[in-house]
């Protein structure tokens, strides 16, 4: 960290450090977006235009500052938990908006660099009035009143660097960042249950009741651990475990031969039979038998 709270940066190289939170603050057209886009990547400056247009879609809109700057300190604070430069790009002319990036760089454990832009005020309305998107003269005259009255504050609200460019200088200077990355603790996150994750216990099924499944105790017999191959066969229904292979065959009335009297009795499911039709005569060869009388009946008449 560099000791010196204060120091010209006109013409000479300025060294920042990685993480920490980099301020700029100045009134409107002093320069700040352009010295930030000159010297920074674009995903380390973190604009409160940009953050205004993402909440309301109309960066010019003041109606959602507090939603805003909320962004801005969210996005300042992921950054830093990994250990990334942030260039907060607003006005930062209240001291309440100063101090809350403050006590964020604290939370965080990183320095803090304030840059300040003494441009004169002329040069300010001139640069506004030819901008695209112009805020108005009377709205700069105020932030800069506002930045000549605080000027001499800022420098003891706890800044570890305090930069002061005049002019023209924020065009000559050299930016210089070290990495001194933040050590801290790693952060555990076991993240939400996984719906098809495997049971930390083996379970088995069980049959009869209701069907559940109950876990067994740790190295209990009959656990997938405790069984050897020929155990961990599927289980079968108890009315089947009663039956041979053979037993096991159902039995239809097209192969009465393979029944026996052991496997009519023990069918695993019950075969219906054909209602019995009626008979029909066959016509064979054969003589047809006659019936004889017995001996000692009494013969019909007419014989």
């Amino acid at each position: 960290m560099n000791p010196e709270t204060t120091q010209n940066a006109g013409g000479k190289s300025l060294r920042l450090l990685r993480p920490s939170i980099v301020v700029l603050c100045g009134p409107s057209a002093c320069g700040k977006s352009t010295f930030a886009q000159r010297h920074f990547r674009p995903t380390q400056i973190i604009s409160s235009d940009c953050a205004r247009a993402l909440v309301c879609d109309d960066e010019r809109d003041q109606l959602f500052n507090t939603q805003a700057f909320a962004l801005v300190h969210f996005l300042v604070e992921q950054r830093l938990t990994l250990n990334r430069l942030c260039v907060v790009d607003s006005t930062a002319l209240t001291t309440q908006a100063r101090k809350d990036l403050l006590n964020l760089a604290k939370k965080c454990q990183v320095p803090t660099a304030l840059i300040l832009f003494d441009v004169p005020l002329v040069t300010c309305v001139e640069r506004d009035a030819k901008r695209e998107r112009s805020v108005g003269q009377s709205i700069v005259e105020r932030q800069f009143q506002s930045f000549e009255a605080s000027r001499d504050a800022i420098r003891h609200e706890g800044f570890d660097q305090v930069i002061e460019f005049h002019g023209d200088d924020a065009e000559k200077v050299q930016i210089e960042i070290l990495f001194r990355p933040v050590q801290r603790p790693q952060r555990v996150d076991a993240g939400p249950s996984r719906r098809f994750d495997r049971p930390s216990q083996p379970f088995v099924r069980r049959h009869g009741g209701n069907g559940t499944r109950v876990p067994p105790p740790a190295n209990a017999p009959g656990t997938p651990s405790a069984q050897t191959p020929e155990e961990r066969r599927p289980i079968a229904p108890p009315s089947a475990l009663a039956q041979t292979p053979a037993e096991r065959q159902i039995i239809t009335p097209a192969n009465p031969a393979a029944a026996s009297p052991a496997a009519t009795t023990q069918q695993l499911r019950p075969v219906t039979t054909p209602s019995p039709a009626a008979p029909t005569k066959v016509a064979t060869n054969q003589p047809a038998e006659v019936a004889l009388p017995r001996a000692g009946a009494e013969q019909p008449k007419g014989i």
